[in-house]
This record gives C-alpha cells, sequence and structure tokens, in this order.
C-alpha cells in the first residue's frame, strides 16, 4: 500500500486520501533534497506477544529504508518475495535458511509483487519515485493521464526481466485468475483495475471503477473479480473473461476499503477497512456483509493461513490482529498483539506456520521479523 500519513483528522476523514498522499510526496521530494532524508530508527527491543505467539528471529536485511510493503511466498522453493518500497529494490528472502538470499535494484516505489508458480513468473508494481511521478501522479489524479507506472514481469527461477508494461497511475495489488489466464493490478490512484494475459504478457485493457482501488482478489468459487472501491465504500465486482464490472456491493460497517483477502474454498471475503479500523466479512456468493469485527489501528495488509485456519491483518501502527477461521463465515478473534513498529506488512509460510513481517527500520537496519503462533 501506498505511504500514506497514518493518523486521521478530526472529522474522522482518513488522511490516506490521495491529496494527503500528493502533498506528502512532493514534501518528502523536497525534504530529500534538504537533508538527505535521514530515517528515523526505532529502538532494538525484542516484541511483547504475550499467549498467541513467540519471537523467533530479527533477520537483518541491510541499510533501513522509509518503507517496505507487499509481500509474496513461494511455497515450492521457500522464497518470499518482498516489496522493498523506499530504497526501490525487490528483496528476495530464503525461508529455509532465513536469510536475505538476493536483491535487485530498478523497483523505484514497488508496491504489489505477486509469485505465480504455475507460470515460473513474478510480477511486480512500479509506481516510480521522484518528482516526475508525483506529478504523474497528480495529472493521474486529475483524469488528465493514465500514468507512468509500470508492471515489471521477472522469470522466477533467474529474476531475468520479461517485459515491463504500462501500470497505470499508481499500481499497487496484483492478482492471478487461472482460469482465464490473466493478472489484474489495481491501479489504486488511476480509479481502475488493468488487465494483462498472463501467457503473452500483453496488456488487454482497463476497467475503470470511478474510485480509488484497493487491493484486488479472485475467487475461483465465483469466477470473479473483487476489488475494494476506497473513496466510494464499495466492493467491485468484475466478470474477469468480459473485462468489465458486473456489480457494486455496499460496504455497509466500514469507511476506506483498502486490504482484501478471500478464504479458500468459501467465497467468504476479508475487507480491511483503514478509515475506521474494522473487517468486514462478506458472503461473496450472497453479496453481503455478515458481520464487522474491530482490528488494530490503521490496517493494511492481510494474509491466510489455511493450514491453521488463522487469518491476520497487520497495521500501520505494529498491531496484528489474529482470527480463527475455522467457520470462515465467522471469524473469532484471537487477539490484537504489538509486532514492530510500523509492522503493516505480514506473510505467512504454509509450512511451518511461521509469520514474516518486515521492519523497514530497527535501529538503522531493515529487519524480517520472524514469529510462529504458540502451539496450544
Amino acid at each position: 500500500m501506498t505511504d500514506f500519513l497514518s493518523e486521521n483528522r478530526n472529522d474522522g476523514t482518513p488522511w490516506r486520501s490521495w491529496r494527503s498522499w500528493l502533498a506528502a510526496t512532493l514534501l518528502g521530494c523536497v525534504t530529500a533534497i534538504a537533508t538527505g532524508c535521514a530515517a528515523h530508527s526505532q529502538a532494538d527491543v525484542a516484541p511483547e506477544l504475550g499467549p498467541l505467539f513467540v519471537h523467533v528471529a530479527d533477520v537483518g536485511l541491510g541499510k533501513s529504508m522509509s518503507r517496505i510493503d507487499y509481500q509474496s511466498v513461494d511455497a515450492k522453493t521457500g522464497r518470499l518475495y518482498i516489496a522493498g518500497m523506499g530504497a526501490g529494490k525487490l528483496l528476495v528472502f530464503d525461508i529455509g535458511k532465513q536469510s536475505l538470499a538476493e536483491e535487485r535494484e530498478g523497483f523505484p516505489k514497488t508496491t504489489g509483487i505477486l509469485a505465480v508458480p504455475a507460470l515460473g513468473k513474478l510480477y511486480v508494481s512500479v509506481p516510480g519515485s521522484g518528482l516526475k511521478s508525483a506529478f504523474s501522479v497528480a495529472l493521474g489524479w486529475l483524469g488528465l493521464t493514465q500514468g507512468d507506472g509500470k508492471l515489471a514481469i521477472l522469470a522466477l527461477d533467474s529474476l531475468r526481466e520479461l517485459a515491463r508494461l504500462p501500470g497505470g497511475v499508481f499500481p499497487d495489488g496484483i492478482a492471478y485468475d487461472s482460469v482465464d489466464a490473466r493478472i489484474f493490478v489495481s491501479d489504486e490512484m488511476g480509479e481502475a483495475v488493468q488487465v494483462i494475459d498472463a501467457h503473452s504478457d500483453q496488456l488487454l485493457g482497463r476497467i475503470a471503477l470511478g474510485g480509488e482501488t484497493g487491493n484486488v482478489q479472485y475467487d475461483p468459487l465465483t469466477g470473479r473479480l473483487y476489488v475494494p472501491v476506497q473513496s466510494k465504500d464499495e466492493l467491485a465486482i468484475i466478470d474477469p473473461r468480459e473485462g468489465r464490472s458486473v456489480a457494486r456491493l455496499a460496504l455497509t460497517g466500514g469507511r476506506h476499503p483498502h486490504g482484501l483477502a478471500i478464504a479458500p474454498a468459501s467465497s467468504i471475503g476479508y475487507v480491511a477497512c483503514d478509515g475506521d479500523d474494522r473487517l468486514l466479512v462478506v458472503d461473496l456468493k450472497a453479496q453481503k456483509v455478515l458481520t464487522v469485527l474491530p482490528l488494530g489501528r490503521d490496517p493494511d495488509v492481510l494474509a491466510l493461513d489455511p493450514g491453521m485456519n488463522r487469518l491476520y491483518v497487520a497495521s500501520e501502527s505494529g498491531q496484528l490482529a489474529s482470527f480463527d477461521i475455522s467457520a470462515p463465515e465467522a471469524p473469532r478473534a484471537l487477539g490484537i498483539v504489538t509486532v514492530g513498529p510500523r509492522a503493516h506488512s505480514v506473510a505467512v509460510d504454509p509450512a511451518s506456520h511461521r509469520l514474516y513481517l518486515p521492519l523497514a527500520d530497527l535501529n538503522g537496519t531493515t529487519v524480517m521479523r520472524v514469529i510462529a503462533p504458540r502451539q496450544s
């Protein structure tokens, strides 16, 4: 997700609006020129995880950066791909060795990332950084351009770049539809979804949604693509084969929906709303909100562990919410713990059930914080 200010305004409107993002980006560029963008280090203190988790390790990933965004696990090879947003890098973490395996330059302000082992490809959203990119985003927000963002496509085995396609104004979340062999990229600022042919690596089209787009997920049971429309508090339902929006669901009970995960084999969606720190449980077949649950402050990335029937929601505040989803339509809250400073990104290794939460700046170092659920 983009690097917005994480506090809310007095009127309850989240500062994660695009006006605020643009102002923060321009201010950041000016500050970088004046001060060199010195990062504020956090104290290197092990987290208090209570009865839910045990702290396994903190693994150094190099010099601190301003932000890390999405992650994607390739369970077959035991590799975790990480969007090093603040450094414009792609990081590769070896889960078996618990160490940084590789890093690649050339991914400015990288956000979304998705490994698709079935295709042998890695997809990376690359919005671009600097003043030029900031002005391009501003023009895109005004509807004057479709942006300069890119989607990089790499070979999983070698990280050789296969293609770099137009990604819209601010490409973010990525989803794969194996049935129709298509890749979908949410263009958050461009208020649309980009459609790519998964075999030919060609841009097929663009689906306009008329509002800021959050994360994007494909559900094989309904055969539909789902995208939160942040600025309208709605869930867009897309026919991936026809490449068009076919319905809208009002996300009653939440404000500014961004994060999205879909429970396997159930068509139950979980939508994280960063405007009021709420999790909406949505029946995708019936197209209705089932219940609303509290989250940590400023939620962002969601991760599922099918083997343990767990849902995790990481937050900008560093709080991690855990739910038992043995009954997907009725999640049971297990608790909220503070994991680390700005630990808003979470990934799960399905084999070990360990959680990976990268910390962009911990005492001057980028750190992969590894925790594990306590066995009951």
